[in-house]
């Protein structure tokens, strides 16, 4: 019982990033109808982000969380504005060639100004384990969910009850009549790149605190992002909260029992089978564009 339990409180840990990164890329699949494979690289960012604030100037995690966040929001501000806007992508293929190309500058870049040598963020957090239920967690990683969480319903108020959260779902649902009531098409795109980009930023810095970064990190992250995106619906937001537990646990209990090795052919496993026995996802639609 015990077992079981440690390793449901591991998947909750790894579905909380997974969730967050997730999200931001269905926004902007939602919105947008752009399939960012650049997105992981805002991870990657979001942790050396915190890094820099974090070690550099001495700045508490607890504020460089939100500064790194603010940072990976620009950065895809910038990314839609000069990249993905100015090119005018029209074509599926245009956006999956432009992100790749956008993927390899953004970890390029990483390399030279980083270096290649792993690092990792001290939050300042104590260390030591704590007792939930029959499991022991760090302290540190009790904070990943916890932090995604919070994020988590901060996006369902904003989506929920702000004209901004309004405007991107009627985009998401409609985009030509967003547009022709007054709903500002391009303003919304920044949005929707600037949630995206700043979701990723803050799940690579909480995870820059318990696992080591690299310039490379993103491809992994981002691999994974789009396969709780597929499990959980093209576009569908609270699909991707659901996927992302469901993997995390599933990843957890599959490294348990039979080995680590096996810990991401799972993730390709539920894929095949979702696209075979439910085209449109786990929680019953996808997203639809006119």
């Amino acid at each position: 019982m015990a077992l079981i339990e440690q390793l449901l409180i591991n998947g909750l840990v790894s579905g909380g990033v997974y969730v967050l990164v997730a999200i931001g890329l269905t926004i902007v699949f939602g919105v947008l109808g752009i399939v960012n494979f650049a997105h992981g690289e805002f991870y990657m960012l979001g942790g050396y982000f915190a890094l820099i604030f974090a070690t550099a100037t001495g700045m508490p995690f607890y504020l460089a969380l939100p500064v790194a966040m603010l940072g990976g929001a620009i950065i895809g501000v910038l990314a839609e504005r000069l990249i993905f806007r100015s090119g005018g992508a029209q074509l599926q293929a245009d956006t999956i060639i432009t992100s790749f190309g956008l993927s390899i500058v953004l970890q390029n870049l990483a390399l030279l100004v980083f270096g290649p040598q792993p690092q990792l963020i001290r939050s300042g957090v104590p260390g030591g384990a704590m007792k939930l239920f029959n499991a022991y967690i760090s302290t540190q990683r009790v904070i990943i969910p916890i932090v995604a969480l919070i994020l988590v319903v901060l996006l369902h108020l904003l989506l929920t009850y702000t004209w901004t959260g309004r405007a991107l779902r009627a985009v998401a649902q409609q985009p030509t009549v967003a547009k022709i009531v007054g709903v500002d098409v391009n303003r919304i795109a920044m949005s929707a790149f600037a949630i995206g980009s700043a979701l990723a930023a803050g799940a690579g810095a909480l995870m820059g605190t318990v696992f080591t970064m690299g310039p490379s990190i993103g491809g992994a992250i981002a691999l994974k992002a789009f396969t709780v995106v597929i499990l959980g619906g093209m576009g569908n937001i609270y699909g991707a909260i659901g996927a992302g537990l469901l993997l995390g646990i599933a990843e957890s209990f599959t490294a348990g029992f039979l080995g680590s090795q096996w810990r991401d052919a799972v993730a390709f496993l539920m894929v095949i089978a979702v696209l075979l026995l439910r085209p449109n996802g786990l929680f019953g639609f996808s997203a639809k564009r006119a």
